[in-house]
């Protein structure tokens, strides 16, 4: 305690000026792969990206200098830019979580629709064995618990004070996989859902099916997941798909209004 009561000011300002991580601003974004990729190995590698985030927060301090000096008004709306700013560049660091979860509920998905056989209210005990399917059972507990080691490691980052903006991980996950399940749902969508002008009327049902089945595997792989990664899977489906569909439905009346309707999306 004696001795840094004894540390002189030069030191203090020589510190200062060697911590001042200004310049990372520049050159972070050259680490975001390495930083990704170290999270989708390890997902408990974000309790120490917290410590980097919160160091970049300290590089906001050289723009916001000037401005509380001169007692500027503009201090708290400058404060706000520059940390939604870094925000963004958390969120999108932090990203994999959410894509490498729904690489893994991919194959769960896949494995729901053409392995597992739903087990029916009532079942003779003579076609237990037939309903266990235990290899594509035992394959789906494996995915699933890679899924909540991600939500772990998420988790495990706590509320984080990124400059003046307060970080809820919480909410970042359940944000990240908004966004995912929007993207995935939508390209599914949009890959089922093409149709060849040419093609005779009997291919619609078909198609029309499989577009079903993939929907289906969707909805019961989120509903299956749900408990395991602390969100309210169903209640995210039902809003993510409403608005996936009121936003086409808005793009397809556009090009028939004079008075083009807002987008959701």
């Amino acid at each position: 305690m004696i001795r840094t009561i004894n540390i002189k000011e030069e030191v203090l300002i020589t510190m200062q000026i060697v911590g001042d991580l200004s310049y990372a601003w520049q050159i972070i974004d050259s680490f975001t792969s390495i930083m990704q990729e170290s999270i989708r190995v390890n997902p408990s590698m974000v309790t120490k990206l917290r410590a980097t985030f919160l160091k970049l927060a300290s590089a906001l301090d050289l723009p916001l200098l000037r401005i509380n000096q001169a007692n500027s008004p503009d201090l708290l709306s400058v404060s706000q830019f520059y940390s939604g700013e870094l925000v963004t560049y958390v969120r999108k660091v932090l990203q994999i979580i959410p894509e490498s979860m729904f690489t893994s509920l991919a194959k769960i998905i896949k494995l729901q629709i053409h392995a597992i056989m739903e087990v029916p209210t009532r079942l003779d005990k003579d076609k237990l064995k037939d309903y266990a399917q235990l290899g594509a059972r035992y394959e789906v507990a494996k995915l699933t618990h890679a899924i909540s080691i991600f939500t772990e490691g998420i988790l495990m980052m706590k509320t984080t004070l990124v400059g003046i903006i307060k970080v809820d991980p919480k909410q970042l996950l359940e944000d990240g996989i908004r966004k995912e399940l929007v993207r995935r749902v939508a390209y599914a969508l949009h890959k089922g859902l093409i149709f060849n002008p040419k093609a005779k009327t009997s291919e619609l049902m078909p198609k029309l099916k499989e577009m079903a089945a993939t929907m289906d595997g969707f909805y019961r792989s989120f509903e299956y997941i749900q408990d395991y990664v602390s969100i309210y899977g169903l209640k995210i489906w039902q809003e993510e798909v409403s608005r996936i569909i009121n936003y086409n439905v808005e793009q397809e009346c556009n090009s028939f209004l004079r008075t083009k309707v807002g987008t959701l999306l």
